[in-house]
């Protein structure tokens, strides 16, 4: 899961601003904001219930894991 998204990620990263966040879905860059909250709030708007990526830029990358996601105890769908 993500694997597009995270190597557009890995592509771009260097032509980022530091302490951004970035929008990212499939293998096309969506936009740079100043907030998770401004990213989020635009790739709900745009894709709905469909994946996308949300990362900060930082000079430093920690692993990124989910593990309520990954082992199936959280469920990222909705009926709204």
């Amino acid at each position: 899961m993500f694997e597009k998204e995270i190597a557009v990620y890995s592509k771009i990263k260097s032509k980022l601003p530091l302490g951004q966040f970035v929008l990212i879905h499939g293998d096309e860059l969506i936009g740079v904001f100043a907030t998770d909250a401004e990213a989020v709030t635009a790739g709900a708007r745009r894709f709905g219930l469909e994946p996308y990526l949300v990362r900060q830029v930082r000079s430093e990358e920690s692993a990124i894991s989910n593990p309520a996601l990954s082992l199936g105890i959280l469920r990222a769908s909705s009926t709204y």
